[in-house]
């Protein structure tokens, strides 16, 4: 399976709320792999590496909880 298509699937798993923030993500990301846009050093592709596992294994709060948890 390709990177891409694993990001599709994962994109699948998630819920309404959490799929804006994945969609604010990867637009953070377009941005960057711009040509004029900052590289992506080996530590954020790590984070983000560290992101998608995290995603993928279900360890991911919904943005209402982070919320609710903040008192926002």
């Amino acid at each position: 399976m390709t990177t891409k298509e694993t990001l599709h699937e994962l994109v699948d798993l998630l819920h309404d709320d959490q799929a804006e923030l994945a969609r604010m993500c990867l637009e953070d990301l377009a941005d960057a792999a711009d040509a004029d846009g900052p590289s992506l050093d080996a530590s954020a592709l790590a984070s983000l590496d560290r992101g998608l596992a995290d995603v993928s294994a279900g360890r991911v709060k919904s943005i209402g909880q982070y919320e609710r948890e903040r008192g926002m």
